[in-house]
């Protein structure tokens, strides 16, 4: 009988925190634990920069279509509306702690450069998380089973 729990505590924690599954559908609380976790897990296997304190996090509603995250003084922002789904706010959250690691000072001028697309910290920061996005998510369902035992 146990076995049989674990199988459907499994099936319930895959639909609501599956790769594809919509962030929206999350309560806020939810959200915050998922953020709150993947500040963790990127201090951890990441790393925290010296002379660099931890960041803050918000997420909120973002304003601007086609807008997931952003990095500013010391804070993540994740626009948890424009991720949709859980993989892209973590592979989100991830890319902005990216840029915590990074070294900004330049990143405009290069920015008025070279654009978005092909600045190099934005492609650094794309990697970080590509490298770490599914990791990150394995961990938080293996954590998320383990919260009701």
């Amino acid at each position: 009988m146990r076995f049989l729990s674990r199988i459907i505590e499994y099936c319930n924690v895959m639909s609501k925190y599956g790769h594809y599954s919509r962030v929206t559908d999350l309560s806020c609380s939810e959200r915050r634990d998922l953020a709150q976790f993947c500040l963790d897990y990127c201090i951890e296997n990441i790393g925290l920069p010296k002379r660099k304190s931890t960041p803050k996090f918000s997420i909120v509603k973002g304003k601007l279509v086609g807008t997931y995250g952003q990095y500013h003084d010391n804070k993540i922002y994740v626009y948890y509306n424009e991720c949709k789904t859980v993989g892209y706010f973590i592979f989100t959250f991830i890319h902005e702690y990216a840029h915590h690691t990074q070294n900004l000072k330049n990143y405009d001028k290069v920015l008025s450069r070279v654009g978005y697309e092909n600045h190099p910290l934005e492609i650094e920061a794309n990697e970080v998380a590509k490298e770490y996005k599914q990791d990150c998510l394995e961990q938080f369902r293996k954590y998320i089973m383990s919260y009701d035992e």
